[in-house]
C-alpha cells in the first residue's frame, strides 16, 4: 500500500492514477474537504472560485473529466477573447499575432522595434532571473508592459526575484521555445487558435476535486491531519491521532510548511531546505458589476503604482453573472480595506462601478530566489517521495500529467521501496 499525505489536486490525482494501476492506496487529508486551493462557493446565487479561476482542457484533463463523468458540466471559454494590460491610463490589448503586434499601442514603435531583435539574443540561462531574461530578450519596455505583468501575475512574484531554471524553463520547453521567443510567436505558438481551450465547471472549479474525491471513496480520509511519519522495517507508519496506517511508501503532497514539519524527524536536512521556501499571499476580491466588459481580463504593467495585479473577467469568460475577480498583492490585516482598494482601482481602470461580493486570501508558492534551496537532490529516505505544487510545475494540467508519470514509476517498482524516481532529484534538475 502507498500512503498519500494530502488530499489536494496532486494527492487526489495520484491516488486515482495508482488505483487505476491496481495499487492499494490511502489518501489522508487534514481538512474537512478535499481539493486544497481549488475551492468554490456561491454568494447571492453567483458562483465564485477562491483559487484557480479556470484550467486548460489538455488531453490529460479531458481524459480525467471524461472518466469522472463531468463532460456535460464543462463551461468552455470563447477562444477569441482579448486580453489587456493596463498601462499609461488605459487598457491596451495584448497582441497574439503579427497583424495585432504591428498595430498594437501596448508598446511604442521603438519598443516594438526592439522586440524584433530578439532572435539574435541568446537562449535561456539557468542562472539568470526571469526579469533579466525578458529584458535581455525583449527590451525594457516589453518587459515592463508585457512579459513582466503576464508572467509575474501567475505567481504574484517579482520576476527579478525568480530564476529561470525554477520558474520559466519548463514553461518555455512546453511552448517549444528552443532559443527564440519571437520565432515561436511567428509560428503561432501563442496564437488564440493554437491554445488549448480554457474551461471551468457549472458549479465552479471545485467540481473537479469533489468528483475525484467521490471516485476515491473510502480510500480518502478527510479531517485526518497527519501528526507523524516513522520508518517501519522496509516501510513506513503514518499516524493521525490514535489511528495508524502501515504502508510500503509515503508520498507527500502537502504545502511546503506542512511537509517540512512532518519531515523534521526523518529527513531534517530536507526539512530545513523546504522551510526556506517563500509563499506569496494574495487577496482575492470578487466584485460584481453591471458593466459588460468583453475579454479575459487584464494585468497591470509593472511601472503602474497600483495594488491590483490583475482582474479576471469571469462574467465575460464563462457567463458568470457580473463577476470580476481581482487579485491584489501583499494584503494587510484589514481585508475590508483591500477590498475597497480593489473596487476603487477597478473603477479607475475600467470606468465601471462595482461592489464587493467577497474577499478572501490565498497563499501560492513564490518560485523566487528562495527556490535555490531545492537545487540539490533531495536525498530522501527510501520509500519517501515528494509530489506537490512547490516541488514541480504548478497548474492543473501539469499536476495531473505528473501524477500519471509518478504512478507509472511507483507501480513499476512494485513492492521494493526506492527513492530513486522522478521525485528524488531536485525540482531544478527535473525541469532542465
Amino acid at each position: 500500500m502507498i500512503g498519500i499525505v494530502g488530499g489536494g489536486l496532486s494527492g487526489l490525482a495520484l491516488g486515482l492514477a495508482l488505483r487505476e494501476r491496481g495499487v492499494d492506496v490511502v489518501v489522508l487529508e487534514g481538512d474537512e474537504r478535499a481539493g486544497g486551493v481549488i475551492r468554490s462557493s456561491q454568494v447571492e446565487g453567483r458562483v465564485l472560485d477562491h483559487g484557480p479561476q479556470r484550467a486548460r482542457l489538455s488531453p490529460e484533463v479531458k481524459a480525467l473529466v471524461t472518466q469522472l463523468g463531468l463532460t456535460e458540466r464543462i463551461l468552455e471559454a470563447p477562444p477569441e477573447l482579448p486580453l489587456y494590460v493596463f498601462r499609461k491610463g488605459r487598457l491596451r490589448a495584448v497582441p497574439f499575432n503579427v497583424p495585432e503586434f504591428l498595430r498594437s499601442d501596448l508598446l511604442s514603435l521603438r519598443g516594438r522595434a526592439r522586440v524584433l531583435l530578439e532572435p539574435v539574443t541568446g537562449g535561456v540561462d539557468d542562472d539568470e532571473t526571469v526579469g533579466a531574461f525578458f529584458r535581455r530578450k525583449l527590451g525594457d519596455e516589453a518587459y515592463l508592459a508585457l512579459a513582466g505583468p503576464l508572467f509575474g501575475g501567475l505567481y504574484g512574484s517579482d520576476p527579478d526575484e525568480m530564476y529561470t531554471r525554477h520558474a520559466l524553463a519548463e514553461l518555455l520547453a512546453g511552448l517549444g521555445v528552443r532559443r527564440s521567443l519571437l520565432v515561436r510567436y511567428l509560428q503561432g505558438a501563442l496564437s488564440r487558435a493554437g491554445r488549448i481551450p480554457a474551461v471551468t465547471f457549472v458549479g465552479g472549479m471545485e467540481e473537479l476535486p469533489r468528483a475525484m474525491a467521490d471516485a476515491l471513496g473510502s480510500t480518502l480520509h478527510l479531517d485526518t491531519p497527519v501528526d507523524d511519519l516513522a520508518p517501519r522495517g522496509a516501510g513506513w507508519t503514518i499516524r493521525s491521532g490514535e489511528r495508524e496506517w502501515d504502508v510500503e511508501r509515503v508520498v507527500m503532497t502537502t504545502p511546503a510548511g506542512i511537509t517540512a514539519r512532518l519531515l523534521e524527524g526523518v529527513a531534517p536536512g530536507v526539512a530545513e531546505r523546504i522551510h526556506r521556501l517563500d509563499y506569496n499571499r494574495l487577496a482575492l476580491v470578487h466584485l460584481v458589476s453591471e458593466c459588460n466588459l468583453h475579454g479575459w481580463g487584464f494585468q497591470v504593467a509593472l511601472e503602474e503604482e497600483l495594488r491590483t495585479r490583475g482582474v479576471t473577467w469571469n462574467a465575460s469568460i464563462f457567463g458568470r453573472d457580473g463577476i470580476y475577480t481581482a487579485f491584489l498583492g501583499d494584503p494587510g490585516p484589514d481585508l475590508g480595506h483591500d477590498a475597497e482598494i480593489a473596487r476603487k482601482e477597478f473603477r479607475e481602470i475600467t470606468g465601471c462601478e462595482a461592489r464587493v461580493l467577497s474577499v478572501d486570501t490565498a497563499e501560492i508558492p513564490a518560485w523566487n530566489r528562495s527556490w535555490a534551496a531545492v537545487d540539490e537532490p533531495w536525498d530522501l529516505p527510501a520509500g519517501l517521495h515528494l509530489f506537490a505544487n512547490w516541488e514541480s510545475r504548478v497548474g492543473i494540467p501539469a499536476r495531473i500529467r505528473k501524477a500519471g508519470a509518478l504512478a507509472r514509476t511507483l507501480s513499476a517498482e512494485g513492492s521494493s521501496p526506492s527513492s530513486h524516481d522522478l521525485t528524488s532529484s531536485s525540482p531544478g534538475a527535473t525541469r532542465r
